[in-house]
């Protein structure tokens, strides 16, 4: 194949999305077919939303990385990186209460009656029982502790997982470096305007410097600005506003020398959260509110400068339009309550791959694109209005309102079944599995009104027995991890893989 039939991908905005992209593509994709550029606008940022200068990646990180030749003990050098068990929650269920979501398994089955169950049927009889003490990563979390899972299939070590906290800009950097080094190209001029076609698409990118980049596919990651999705092409959005209300954050650096707990914490306030997510030596602090509901929160006595930012929460009404597809938070936006915002970029992009096109016009491949996506949206916002409208902080403008509200009938419905008898409806491209649903509502104070048939079955003595052997073995795993602080210090002081001892 000559040079003149290398085929373009062009990726609009240098953001922490756009250079996944170009990592992800440019790896896939031959080089003596395909060329990816990556246009530049006149902002950078995370392309997800620019909700702070710190990320949180779920489990769902590691196989991505890997795909592209990231080490993973360098990048945590890098970003100045930490570990994350889980997320920890404070004043959600009711305004004194707190949880932990763990990363992995929560409990285990007894024979074929899942734990969940036996849960219930221990409540029905009046025991107390905590779902989170029979989580490792729970424990592990509670005690500062930290290793990565075990490959023993057969040991309480491998019934965890584990994501990341990431600094933003250090993290764009390593996204660059790493697509770079895969070939991908990033064009000498910044992105002036797009220039359209006959056909309703793009025909290419007109540059600062005058030169026009015509292209096979056009990513747009230039985050909320999206610039070719919306800007362009005009394809609508739609909000989510009646369920996510929050529209507001301020974003700030806070300096901490102390160790970093592996796990995150979001506080439910008066009329928003609060999120911190450490890095070594220092955390980012995020204030997302609903500005129908209060002001701004204060900021005094911060010595970092304070980003202010507006938002709504929703998504492109087709993030794959003609020959032009949408990513991150071109495509959707959603308040980073739970880490959703890297795991719907990593997903997009192997779509993508999987459906790429052979030619400009590839309405079969969008349409499937387009289904899949919008599932796997959906599915991260029932997870998070779960959240809000399961809230116990009874007496608050905020919190009694969005209580109220009519959840979408999917997620009504999922709601439903597991207050009946804790059963857990899954759609197609659930973000979250099974058993995290169930943590989360758990958690919230969800209690099914009545356990399975096959719970009944099981004597409460032996459930007992079964939950405290449990106990007594994540417990003994729990006290073989080092810390976290520790294993984080050798982590960054690791070699690459592959170097010479």
């Amino acid at each position: 194949m000559s040079g003149n039939d290398i085929r373009t991908v062009a990726i609009l905005g240098g953001t922490v999305a756009g250079w996944m992209a170009a990592a992800a593509l440019a790896r896939r994709l031959p080089r003596h077919r395909y060329r990816i550029m990556v246009v530049r606008t006149d902002r950078d940022g995370d392309g997800l939303g620019d909700f702070g200068t710190t990320l949180t990646a779920l489990p769902s990180i590691a196989p991505f990385h890997e795909s592209i030749g990231i080490d993973e003990n360098l990048l945590l050098r890098a970003t100045r990186g930490s570990f994350a068990l889980g997320v920890a929650f404070s004043g959600w269920a009711a305004s004194e209460t707190a949880h932990f979501l763990p990363f992995g398994a929560v409990g285990a089955p007894l024979g074929p009656v899942a734990f969940h169950q036996l849960l219930t049927r221990l409540r029905r009889e009046d025991r107390a029982v905590r779902a989170a003490d029979y989580s490792i990563a729970a424990i592990a979390a509670q005690a500062s502790r930290f290793a990565r899972p075990s490959t023993d299939g057969h040991s309480v070590l491998s019934y965890y997982a584990y994501g990341l906290h990431l600094d933003t800009p250090a993290y764009l950097g390593a996204m660059r470096a790493t697509a770079e080094a895969h070939g991908a190209h990033v064009a000498t001029a910044l992105f002036r305007h797009a220039i359209t076609d006959a056909s309703g698409g793009i025909a290419a990118l007109e540059l600062d410097n005058g030169d026009s980049l015509p292209a096979l596919l056009f990513v747009d990651a230039t985050g909320t600005d999206a610039r070719l999705c919306g800007e362009a092409l005009g394809v609508g959005f739609q909000s989510w506003r009646q369920w996510l209300p929050c529209d507001h954050a301020t974003a700030r650096r806070i300096f901490d020398q102390s160790d970093p707990p592996p796990f995150g914490h979001v506080e439910a306030q008066s009329a928003g959260w609060q999120n911190d997510t450490p890095l070594v030596g220092e955390a980012g602090r995020l204030q997302c509110w609903s500005s129908a509901f209060g002001n701004a929160p204060s900021c005094a006595g911060s010595n970092e400068p304070v980003r202010r930012i507006a938002f709504e929460n929703g998504r492109r009404i087709t993030p794959w339009h003609r020959n032009c597809v949408a990513i991150g938070g071109a495509a959707c936006v959603l308040e980073p309550l739970h880490p959703i915002g890297l795991h719907l970029v990593q997903s997009a992009l192997a779509r993508l791959v999987a459906l790429f096109p052979d030619a400009a016009e590839a309405s079969v491949e969008a349409t499937e694109h387009n289904r899949m996506t919008i599932n796997e949206m959906e599915s991260a916002r029932d997870f998070l209005i779960a959240q809000y409208v399961t809230n116990g902080r009874v007496g608050e403008p905020f919190w009694d309102a969005i209580r109220s509200v009519a959840p979408p009938d999917r997620l009504a419905y999922k709601l439903a079944l597991f207050a009946g008898g804790g059963r857990m409806p899954m759609y197609d491209d659930e973000v979250f599995e099974e058993a995290d649903w169930i943590a989360l509502l758990d958690a919230q104070g969800v209690r099914p009104r009545r356990h399975d048939a096959l719970a009944g079955t099981v004597p409460i003595e032996r459930i007992e027995q079964h939950l405290a052997r449990l106990r007594e073995a994540i417990i003994a795993g729990v006290k073989t991890m080092p810390s976290h602080a520790e294993y984080l210090r050798r982590a960054h002081a690791a070699p690459p893989r592959g170097a010479a001892a």
